[in-house]
């Protein structure tokens, strides 16, 4: 839905139940012109959607949205300013199909979302 067009991953690792990954966004997406044309923001629903749509592909299998314990917005993530971002997915437990999933995403200087919760 948003990888390819929205975001792309550009480098990724995994280290036990550990996954990271690199995105770069593409400012020039469509969304950033209604969300904002002055000051574009990635949309707190992107940023949940990114979570399904990266760990899916490092992954290598489909994921959807269980149960959100807890969804932290911590700062304005603008892809003007951030046009990379490091995501790190730590899988705390798995149980048949579903995982339960901690999830960052960061920069060097800066915190922008935490995520902990349910997929399957």
């Amino acid at each position: 839905m948003l990888l390819g067009s929205f975001y792309n991953i550009i480098d990724s690792s995994k280290e036990g139940q550990t996954y990271r990954a690199k995105v770069q966004f593409n400012p020039a997406h469509e969304i950033f012109k209604g969300h904002f044309p002055d000051l574009p923001v990635v949309p707190g629903v992107c940023q949940t959607q990114m979570l399904l749509e990266t760990l899916s592909q490092l992954m290598n299998r489909p994921l959807e949205l269980k149960l959100a314990h807890h969804i932290k917005f911590l700062a304005l993530l603008n892809p003007e300013k951030n046009r990379e971002l490091n995501m790190e997915f730590k899988i705390e437990k798995e149980e048949g199909e579903n995982l339960w999933v901690n999830a960052v995403y960061s920069t060097p200087e800066e915190m922008f979302f935490r995520f902990k919760g349910e997929l399957y």
